[in-house]
């Protein structure tokens, strides 16, 4: 079974380029782990670095899984 961060596939030019996207919506739990409010401060929700370096890694795959065709 695959898991598949990244959403769509905007742009690709095999070899060279790969535009990819993740929608995010604040409903999503991993988000608001990072920084709570304390005090006066607000939330702030934060993508946590693993996720983001998850998606690049997966754009990444397609991109080299097109590069021979």
């Amino acid at each position: 079974m695959r898991w598949m961060w990244i959403d769509r596939v905007i742009e690709l030019v095999p070899r060279q380029r790969l535009v990819a996207l993740k929608n995010i919506s604040l409903a999503e739990e991993h988000l608001h782990d990072h920084f709570e409010a304390q005090g006066q401060l607000t939330a702030l929700p934060v993508m946590p670095a693993s996720l983001i370096v998850e998606g690049m890694a997966q754009s990444a795959g397609i991109l080299v899984g097109h590069a021979e065709d």
